[in-house]
């Protein structure tokens, strides 16, 4: 547990230096006003607004990992790694864990700026309360098949091209979900199913990773 959590303050701080999160809050910030005045009046009234939100939050989580992957890419991470004799399944944890943490208030961010900018009517706080959970199952899928991207893509020459491929496709089950959540929640029926399907791509890529991220890592 001691090694575990000062893997998490290490990764915390690397986030920290590199200013990843207040970029991603910059950048969420940007895209959500670039949907705003790309748009007529009649059409931003109109748009569903489970969509948008979640579009700024998965580009801004991309950036994430871009950052994230360009700091570890050279190696040094590993043989820091190696040395210490820490287990790379401890380490696929704890920067899921990092991964989720720092997604929770960029989520609120992305919900937030949304209600900001548009011209939408903020839910009730009933309905606003679960809107802002969604970033519990949302985070507990995304954080994972993060780490397993920047995995397989920190070898490769074309690190940044390849994340993205990967990144997109692998999370558009996890986003068709989040925005079904976000809906059935403004129409006030039951979440369950989109709950269930974040939360078994979270089993599938936690388990994924435990397995596969230390091969991946060498490699």
């Amino acid at each position: 547990m001691r090694i575990w959590w000062a893997l998490v303050i290490n990764e915390l701080s690397l986030y920290r230096a590199q200013r990843g999160l207040a970029l991603a809050f910059v950048l969420t910030l940007a895209l959500l006003a670039m949907f705003r005045f790309g748009l007529s009046n009649e059409a931003s009234a109109n748009t569903p607004f489970e969509v948008f939100p979640v579009v700024a939050y998965c580009i801004a989580n991309l950036q994430l990992l871009l950052m994230a992957i360009d700091w570890e890419s050279d190696g040094f991470a590993y043989r820091y790694y190696a040395m210490h004799r820490v287990s790379l399944s401890s380490l696929f944890f704890a920067k899921a864990t990092v991964a989720f943490l720092v997604q929770i208030p960029l989520w609120i961010f992305s919900v937030l700026g949304y209600f900001v900018l548009f011209p939408a009517s903020p839910p009730d706080a009933q309905t606003g309360f679960a809107i802002a959970l969604t970033c519990l199952p949302l985070g507990l899928a995304i954080a994972p098949a993060g780490q397993l991207v920047a995995a397989i893509a920190q070898h490769s020459a074309q690190k940044n091209f390849l994340a993205i491929a990967l990144f997109l496709p692998l999370c558009l089950p996890i986003f068709i979900a989040a925005t079904g959540r976000l809906g059935a929640l403004l129409a006030g029926i039951e979440t369950l199913r989109y709950d269930a399907l974040m939360l078994a791509a979270a089993l599938v890529f936690i388990g994924a990773g435990n397995l596969l991220f230390g091969y991946l890592f060498e490699e």
